[in-house]
């Protein structure tokens, strides 16, 4: 019960107190119990729907930067009567860039209901949105009772894909030797190699027709890429999110040309697919930037650089 609605109640009976002592006659008693009975009957009658009264909130898993978009507080009201006036306090915490801010909304005459709330997506990241507490009047809006409630949501708010002013050349960026080594486990590949057999091979991978023209026996060996993976590195975001921007970008144009690649951030992600690349960009956000992680250098076919506005290719 806050402070200032308890002394305005004690106020209105101080009063009719004084009305009580200096009228001589049937009305001062009466004002004086109707001042003190009828607000405390009604708020026992306000109480069952002032404790029962949940809250939820939900939010979109996904949205792009300055895309409109909405969450909602969803009200469970199961007693008789509504609450007069409902006051949340909320904060909203950016996960990626650290920015907080608070927001506080007031909902008359509260039943079971959803309501939509505005939800900035100037800014790329992880927003938390968490209600810290909320105050809830009466039906008078005499008194005033503040509970705390544990409701949580997320929303990932990921760049859109703008590519960068002169594009870097894919062609020849991909079009690096491979380096072959022996595939692990054995069995087919395009590419192989002939050796002498050693002990262990399996025998359908022996090559009997060259074998029968030789005094040894001759294997085929299956080779796959050494060097076959493309990596693309965040960086650095730089102002406005622009590195998240080519970042989506790059990652989008790659899975157009059906290349397979691994995403180098606050650990590796392998991107195979749009859904993949918005989990890892979903992941990515969730946490202050950070220096890129390490990766096998020897297994490297390209490597694209995302740094703030421009794209470096090695």
């Amino acid at each position: 019960m806050p402070f200032l609605s308890f002394l305005t109640w004690l106020g209105l009976v101080a009063v009719a107190w004084l009305f009580r002592v200096s009228y001589i006659g049937w009305l001062g008693p009466w004002l004086l119990a109707i001042v003190i009975v009828v607000p405390l009957g009604i708020l026992l009658l306000s109480l069952p729907s002032m404790l029962r009264l949940g809250i939820t909130l939900r939010a979109p898993s996904v949205v792009v930067r300055g895309q409109e978009s909405t969450y909602a507080v969803e009200f469970t009201n199961p007693a008789l009567f509504p609450v007069h006036a409902v006051t949340l306090h909320l904060e909203l915490r950016n996960r990626f860039t650290g920015d907080i801010h608070k927001e506080s909304y007031i909902f008359r005459n509260v039943e079971s209901s959803r309501s939509e709330l505005p939800l900035s997506t100037a800014l790329c990241g992880t927003v938390s949105i968490r209600l810290v507490s909320f105050d809830m009047k009466d039906l008078m809006g005499m008194f005033t009772l503040r509970r705390r409630l544990r409701s949580k949501c997320e929303c990932s708010v990921l760049p859109s894909a703008v590519g960068p002013d002169e594009p870097p050349d894919f062609e020849a960026a991909l079009s690096s030797s491979d380096v072959l080594k022996p595939k692990y486990g054995g069995g087919y590949a395009e590419d192989h190699d002939l050796r002498n057999y050693r002990p262990g091979d399996p025998p359908n991978s022996i090559h009997w027709k060259l074998s029968s023209k030789t005094d040894d026996l001759i294997v085929r060996e299956a080779l796959v890429p050494e060097n076959s993976t493309v990596y693309v590195v965040l960086e650095r975001v730089g102002t406005d999110d622009r590195g998240l921007e080519l970042l989506r970008w790059l990652s989008q144009a790659l899975l157009a040309m059906d290349e397979k690649h691994t995403l180098v951030a606050d650990r590796l992600y392998e991107i195979e697919s749009d859904e993949e690349l918005s989990r890892a960009l979903s992941s990515v956000l969730s946490a202050p930037m950070r220096e890129p992680c390490g990766f096998d250098m020897k297994s490297v076919r390209c490597i694209f650089t995302v740094s703030a506005g421009e794209v470096r290719v090695q």
